[in-house]
């Protein structure tokens, strides 16, 4: 019988594992994930012009030349109001260039 596959050898193991390695092992054997799971984003999923250029810290002229050269999409919500989506904006902000 092989270590890996030996019952004993692997209770030894976690005994002999640190409390962090273990507390790993209890969430993976209690069935929750043992990578933490990343927070969704605070705030509003849409938003506007000027709260848009003050969140990437730019002018509004600056962000409307983001829109017309195509690094950013706007979205219409109403006949000549549009929002800029915060995914978007955060994705420019960490240089992935133009959001998909």
């Amino acid at each position: 019988m092989t270590t890996q596959n030996n019952p004993n050898d692997r209770i030894m193991k976690f005994l002999q594992a640190d409390p962090e390695k273990q507390a790993l092992i209890d969430q993976i054997l209690d069935g929750r994930s043992a990578t933490p799971q990343p927070e969704p984003p605070a705030g509003p999923l849409l938003l506007g012009m000027s709260a848009a250029a003050k969140f990437i810290g730019v002018s509004r002229a600056t962000l409307w030349r983001m829109v017309k050269s195509g690094r950013l999409t706007k979205v219409e919500i109403l006949p000549g109001s549009y929002r800029l989506r915060r995914a978007d904006l955060l994705a420019l902000a960490a240089g992935e260039g133009r959001p998909s």
